[in-house]
């Protein structure tokens, strides 16, 4: 490889002059990041205190249990409860403001919760998974794991109000419970709805990290390749391209030359990104952060061989426009750059397959996102990885004999 090293250091001493190319790699990236993240509250607004979770409660019981669920829900300090008479009243407001979750305790509440034992409370698959025996509605909007988790702080709440009502009747249990006047006074809510409210935020922080790090870190990786692609333009258009083409250096030798140094700048982008996410949102690297090397190093091998294939084909500055950037959106697109892979649709989850992006976008969730690593897993996404890097670099190194 005589002479590769030449044209590396030759071309990284370019790439360290070129401001457009260090905004574009470096300085943009963060930029999109810390204003999402300012957005999720989770950069420089930290310390902000979060608008509470607004739920909507309509009484249809009308019962001193009733009014007791309300009181109770009432007294914790992450909800706004709005008390309101029907379904109408409620959807008219949510019009206005966003409203978490709704509670309904329809006509038979009492008349239900009246009718349990203590079998009843104690059994997992029955009132905890259908409410709706005791004339309870619960509907959450919030999606995925947070939705979940509001659902189970509500019935929760609900079920601390219900359980002595339904214990008071059995002769084992009444002498071990609580004043119901003193309870019914207390200003604080159980503990174990405090740490669910606490589990609320930190899946929110979960989505932030897990999603937005790594798919604009992914997406900003490949936009190297419209960096390299007016590298090779400029060279060839002032002819250095072509003094190297007939210098005793052979043709692969060049176009390591050629990709090494942006090779390097992509690794160490990608490494400046998570490095900043960890700054930025105090995001975990995973159990096992040593994992990230080769997924940082296979998707930077990826986007460097995609950008020497587009070198190879495109002649104009404006056909770097056109075809990079068009490239760079719609694989980031479709791979889930743009949006969690989670809600892409199973059609388009099959279709992203075909993109490096989604293997990177894989292979980073599978080290960031687990108890424990499967080190196989992310050893096998690394070489679909190089798979496609191999791939773009041979036709890139075709393409270039073939004009050389």
């Amino acid at each position: 490889m005589l002479g590769a090293w030449d044209i590396t250091v030759k071309d990284l001493r370019l790439l360290v002059l070129d401001k457009r190319a260090l905004v574009l790699l470096l300085l943009l990236p963060l930029v999109f990041i810390a204003i999402l993240g300012m957005s999720t509250g989770q950069f420089l607004t930290t310390n902000e205190k979060p608008d509470r979770y607004r739920v909507a409660v309509v009484d249809q019981n009308h019962t001193d249990l009733s009014q007791r669920v309300v009181r109770n829900l009432q007294k914790h300090k992450d909800l706004e409860v709005l008390p309101f008479s029907t379904q109408a009243e409620v959807d008219a407001a949510d019009a206005k403001q966003r409203i978490s979750a709704l509670v309904k305790l329809g006509p038979t509440f009492t008349e239900k919760v009246d009718g349990l034992n203590m079998y009843d409370m104690f059994d997992s698959q029955g009132l905890g998974s259908n409410p709706e025996t005791i004339d309870l509605t619960l509907d959450v909007k919030p999606s995925m794991a947070e939705g979940d988790l509001i659902k189970y702080f509500l019935f929760s709440e609900i079920y601390r109000t219900i359980f002595p009502e339904v214990a008071n009747r059995n002769a084992l249990f009444r002498p071990y419970l609580p004043d119901p006047d003193a309870e019914d006074t207390a200003a604080e809510p159980a503990v174990g709805a405090t740490d669910v409210v606490a589990a609320v935020e930190s899946t929110k922080q979960n989505v932030v990290y897990r999603f937005l790090v790594p798919g604009f870190t992914v997406m900003f990786v490949f936009f190297l390749i419209n960096i390299m692609a007016r590298s090779f333009i400029a060279e060839r258009e002032m002819g250095t391209l072509r003094r190297l083409q007939l210098a005793p250096i052979s043709p692969l030798a060049v176009l390591i030359g050629k990709t090494l140094p942006f090779y390097l700048a992509s690794v160490l982008q990608t490494t400046i990104l998570f490095l900043s996410g960890k700054l930025l949102f105090n995001m975990s690297w995973g159990p096992e952060p040593i994992y990230l090397v080769p997924v940082i190093l296979a998707t930077s091998a990826a986007a460097t061989a995609l950008g020497l294939m587009l070198a190879a084909w495109v002649r104009t500055d404006q056909q770097v426009s056109a075809f990079g950037t068009s490239l760079v959106l719609i694989l980031g697109g479709v791979s889930g750059c743009f949006i969690p892979r989670a809600w892409l649709p199973d059609t388009m989850k099959t279709l992203s397959l075909a993109t490096p992006h989604a293997w990177a976008l894989k292979a980073f969730d599978a080290v960031l996102t687990v108890d424990a690593v499967d080190s196989i897993l992310v050893i096998d996404y690394c070489f679909v990885l190089a798979a496609f890097a191999t791939v773009f670099f041979v036709t890139g190194w075709w393409r270039f004999r073939q004009t050389a």
